[in-house]
């Protein structure tokens, strides 16, 4: 797994060996070329931009309020797909026949020509996909998300309804929030869940949880 580097968001970890700018395949097994060593820079938990949107509009004695907030960059390393697809747990491993068959990694072979070695003994574990047949790399998303953060619907009661009591004024709200992930890039996964709230396991999610999604009243 890789690690953060606390000072700058660096994300470390082992990646692909690259011949011409590519990712390379062993010739002997139809898998990827990894790194050994695993402190290279394989992406960054800082974000280019965050930001959101509020509106509100009203009509006679109703009003609807909305927010929109996104995320703009940043990396994020899934632990989750890492161990998903070595396990066949999603569904893309599973497309056709290419547990019988195996895969054809996209990339070149060392000396540079085109790949077309077919990944030997597809139904070996993790052979395919995962975390032993891919570097870390492999499992590094865009972090970036936007989200309907939050809707709320107000009816402001007509004000001669309370004429002669103690009472001045009166409304009833609908209010809804994390209603709905209009875009992300992280499969299968809020990009916003994560290891844990502390600051060490930003950038790495592991078995997260969609945020709560909550309505209410009053």
């Amino acid at each position: 797994m890789p690690l953060r580097e606390s000072h700058n968001g660096t994300l470390k970890g082992t990646d692909y060996v690259y011949t011409n700018g590519q990712r390379t395949v062993d010739q002997a097994t139809g898998r990827y070329m990894i790194t050994t060593s695993a402190t290279n820079s394989i992406g960054n938990v800082t974000p280019d931009w965050i930001g959101g949107v509020r509106n509100k509009f009203s009509y006679k004695n109703v009003s609807l309020s909305f927010l929109i907030d996104t995320q703009q960059g940043g990396d994020v390393f899934s632990l989750d797909m890492y161990y998903g697809l070595a396990t066949g747990l999603y569904p893309e491993t599973a497309v056709g026949d290419i547990r019988e068959k195996g895969i054809l990694n996209k990339g070149v072979a060392p000396d540079g020509s085109a790949n077309t070695m077919i990944v030997k003994n597809p139904g070996t574990f993790s052979n395919n996909y995962g975390y032993t047949a891919e570097p870390n790399k492999a499992f590094i998303y865009d972090a970036s998300y936007v989200k309907l953060r939050e809707v709320s619907v107000t009816y402001n009661f007509p004000k001669h309804l309370f004429e002669g009591t103690f009472i001045n004024s009166a409304a009833f709200s609908l209010l809804g929030s994390n209603l709905w992930i209009i875009s992300k890039n992280l499969p299968y996964a809020d990009p916003e869940s994560g290891l844990s709230s502390g600051n060490s396991s930003r950038g790495i999610f592991f078995f997260g949880f969609h945020c709560q999604q909550n309505e209410r009243f009053g």
